[in-house]
């Protein structure tokens, strides 16, 4: 027995999402995020999900995007669009749960007479190993996201690794760090403008917040242990990994 809460679409979010796309919304369209979905317009999509704040919103915006990720994969076979969309179906998992529950056809046992995106789907339909993967990023990788990584490894929400920018650093980052990661958490904005500079491409569709903790701590100094708690706890109640 199915015991994945079901989530319904609001009028509220509807209409907001509908402005947000300069679209007309049909209040008799049962199937309204489906019927509209161009997946040549997939990045403007995703950008405008990337915007939102409102569960709700998310909740509706998000039918639209697998719509048009499962047309793009069936008429270009080119998985590309799902890492976006994985990404995204991961930071708002619980958003999310029901609409990866219903993608994934669990009563089908052919996946023929499901969609073309299904088989991806169902890689994520089982909680458990939704985990996140959390890059923390400092300047030498001692202190601050040393830190950060021994008081989280053990955290069963997250699997954590560190990095620094400098070629200096306990362990250098690199492109395979970046990739392995869903998040980056970095401790001031001159890493972020690291990553830019290096990575572009990667920084145009990774998540990376800054903390803003100055290079100023000791490893494992209890302030610093107490801040990056804080900080981190804070954008991660707030969903912004």
């Amino acid at each position: 027995m199915n015991s994945i809460k079901p989530r319904y679409e609001t009028l509220e979010a509807i209409d907001s999402i509908s402005k947000r796309l300069d679209i007309n919304y049909d209040i008799s369209s049962q199937d309204w995020a489906y019927e509209i979905v161009d997946f040549s317009s997939i990045d403007k999509y995703f950008s405008i999900y990337d915007s939102l704040i409102d569960d709700d919103e998310k909740f509706v915006l998000m039918q639209t995007i697998i719509q048009a990720t499962n047309d793009l994969i069936e008429s270009t076979d080119n998985l590309d669009s799902w890492a976006r969309l994985k990404q995204r179906l991961i930071w708002d998992y619980d958003i999310h749960e029901f609409t990866i529950d219903y993608w994934s056809c669990p009563d089908m046992k052919e996946i023929n007479d499901c969609w073309t995106i299904t088989p991806q789907i169902r890689e994520l339909n089982k909680k458990e190993i939704i985990k996140k993967n959390i890059l923390f990023v400092c300047t030498i990788n001692r202190m601050r996201s040393a830190t950060a990584n021994e008081i989280y490894k053990s955290d069963l929400r997250f699997n954590v690794k560190s990095a620094g920018t400098d070629s200096g650093a306990a362990t250098v980052i690199t492109r395979d760090l970046l990739d392995w990661s869903d998040s980056v958490i970095v401790m001031e904005k001159h890493h972020r403008n690291s990553i830019r500079k290096s990575y572009p491409d990667i920084y145009k569709n990774k998540k990376i917040v800054c903390l803003y903790i100055p290079d100023e701590y000791d490893y494992m100094q209890p302030e610093l242990i107490t801040i990056l708690r804080m900080k981190f706890e804070d954008i991660y109640s707030r969903r912004l990994l």
